[in-house]
């Protein structure tokens, strides 16, 4: 529980006491005449409003309405400590304040283009949650989201990533993808039939992917008699050529991977 909740829970309590002493001090109050008087006094003069003094009225105002506007008055002062001590107002100094706000962020600063799903899993946390946490990122500038061929793709800086880096930064966060590049990067030319033997997945899974990833830009395919041969594009070729470690941490995660 956050300690602002803590203390407007503790303030609340506290005037709640306030509230139930102040019945217990009340002052008793005698009748002038007695509890039964034999007669009632005589000279008895009619009293006019008119002819009362303004602060004598506001006060018998007061004393009448207290009653009636205690509950308005309960309600309000909790809404005050609760938007002063309970709420905390989400700016951008404070965004990354929120321990699982500060996950989701720590994520995707480490995993560039990573998806909802991806997140999701790798935290450990509902899809609602990270929805939530996400849009206040988004909103403060933190994290930019995109919409690419594979879905919603999420960055922490967005302005220095070429086309080609957010697309296979997408990839990172999908295995099945992961192990299909380095597979054709190891053997190009290879088909659908060994790529599905050599990674023990189905035969439309890796149909599937492959249709992903050459709409992607990533794999271009060559028809070779009745047989379909992949390639790895030149220029996706050339980017994991320069970036060794791209491709020895997507060769770690590949083979850990199963298909699916």
């Amino acid at each position: 529980m956050a300690p602002e909740s803590r203390i407007s829970r503790i303030a609340l309590v506290a005037f709640y006491i306030l509230l139930l002493s102040s019945t217990v001090c009340a002052t008793p109050i005698q009748p002038v005449y007695g509890a039964y008087p034999e007669q009632l006094p005589s000279g008895l003069t009619p009293l006019y409003p008119w002819n009362e003094p303004l602060s004598i009225l506001i006060l018998e105002f007061v004393c009448v309405s207290a009653p009636a506007l205690f509950i308005p008055i309960q309600l309000l002062f909790s809404l005050f400590v609760w938007l002063y001590l309970g709420h905390k107002r989400v700016s951008c100094r404070n965004v990354l304040g929120n321990e699982n706000r500060n996950a989701v962020y720590t994520c995707i600063l480490e995993n560039p283009g990573a998806s909802m799903r991806f997140i999701s899993q790798t935290l450990g946390m509902n899809i609602g949650t990270l929805r939530y946490h996400v849009g206040v990122l988004c909103r403060m500038g933190k994290v930019v989201a995109e919409q690419n061929n594979g879905g919603m793709r999420h960055y922490v800086d967005v302005g220095t990533c070429s086309d080609l880096e957010k697309v296979l930064a997408g990839c990172l966060n999908e295995h099945p993808k992961i192990r299909i590049i380095n597979l054709v990067l190891q053997h190009p030319g290879i088909t659908r039939k060994d790529i599905a033997s050599r990674l023990i997945m189905s035969g439309p899974n890796i149909t599937w992917h492959m249709k992903s990833l050459i709409r992607e830009g990533i794999v271009r395919s060559e028809r070779d008699g009745r047989n379909v041969r992949y390639y790895l594009c030149p220029d996706v070729k050339e980017y994991i050529a320069v970036h060794k470690s791209w491709h020895l941490v997507n060769t770690r995660k590949g083979a850990s991977g199963t298909g699916t």
